[in-house]
């Protein structure tokens, strides 16, 4: 016999669930942590990363996101997920039917990270990742290692918000409550790649 079970976690009102797959056209894109956390994982494997960079990213990884979700909640927020073992970019890939642009000057990236990924001190997950979300992807940045970071599994990643309106304002918020968000792109009508690095 074939045994199934079931059991409940919670309770969640159905008029006030976000969806992972609703951005629209205009809204900006808010990611509220650094990236990086499994590029320094691998790091350390190796002995390739300073203590301080490690204790940076455990500390990243033991934040809770409901701060961050109560402050985004009062916003007009078309679409969140998290950013766990997808990367950015392929959750950023699931939270898109347009086109997303990413501005690489804007992502705030863990002390260290981009530096593994200079020295290829990859993960398995981010190659997974790369073969899988490549070919969605249009690099008009010329830097490996970035693009290693934004293929990054993260381990309890940041939450990324597609926010219609007040984005701005909402960023503001984030900072004085000591969380480090930042705009990190933003949805704009489709074009031949459904992710644009810039």
């Amino acid at each position: 016999r074939i045994k199934y079970g079931l059991c409940v976690m919670g309770i969640l009102n159905p008029q006030k669930i976000y969806s992972n797959n609703s951005s629209r056209v205009g809204d900006k894109l808010i990611l509220t942590k650094p990236l990086g956390v499994s590029l320094l994982s691998s790091a350390r494997t190796v002995g390739e990363c300073e203590d301080k960079y490690f204790k940076a990213a455990v500390e990243s990884m033991r934040t809770l996101n409901k701060y961050a979700c109560e402050i985004l909640k009062k916003y007009k927020v078309n679409a969140m997920t998290d950013v766990t073992g997808f990367g950015l970019i392929g959750h950023l890939s699931e939270m898109v039917s347009d086109t997303a642009v990413i501005y690489s000057n804007n992502l705030k990236i863990l002390p260290g990270a981009k530096e593994a990924a200079e020295e290829f001190l990859f993960t398995a997950g981010g190659q997974r990742n790369r073969k899988s979300y490549a070919d969605l992807v249009d690099f008009e940045i010329q830097d490996f290692a970035l693009e290693e970071v934004l293929f990054d599994p993260q381990t309890s990643g940041g939450l990324l918000a597609s926010l219609a309106e007040d984005g701005e304002k909402a960023l503001e918020e984030l900072k004085a409550a000591g969380i480090p968000a930042a705009i990190v792109g933003e949805i704009i009508p489709t074009q031949d790649k459904k992710i644009i690095v810039r």
